[in-house]
């Protein structure tokens, strides 16, 4: 049976594998921003849709490492009072007021565990017309 041991039990000088996850977590924090920026000056559609994709990947697995982290207190988050939430949704809801826009904010805006609509690298090209 193989030996368990705590996280955060590193030994002098070297980094515990808590550390290493969370440098796991803040790399791919950074790779998704840059393959963000990466998609957002792209001028060819297929360069866009793939850093899309990709940075889509880099945030699920952000996603996976903060779960990990945080549920076994690794990462610990404090979340603020209500009357602070409470504050900065009236101040939202007023700068979106005056900006004219008719429908209301949607709560979460993408889902990055399973996209329902593929990446375009991943269909075929004849849905397209390339080939």
């Amino acid at each position: 049976m193989p030996e368990t041991r705590d996280l955060n039990q590193g030994t002098l000088g070297m980094m515990s594998d808590a550390d290493r996850l969370k440098d796991c977590l803040y790399s791919a924090k950074h790779r998704a921003m840059f393959y963000g920026e990466a998609a957002l000056e792209s001028t060819n559609n297929g360069m866009r849709e793939f850093f899309l994709a990709m940075m889509n990947e880099e945030m699920h697995v952000h996603e996976v490492l903060f779960s990990f982290l945080h549920v076994r207190g690794y990462y610990p988050v404090e979340m603020p009072p209500q009357e602070r939430v409470r504050e900065v949704r009236e101040r939202f809801m007023a700068v979106h007021d005056s900006l004219g826009l008719t429908e209301p904010p949607l709560v979460r805006r993408y889902r990055t565990a399973d996209p329902k609509i593929p990446p375009a690298h991943l269909e075929s090209d004849q849905e397209y017309g390339y080939k």
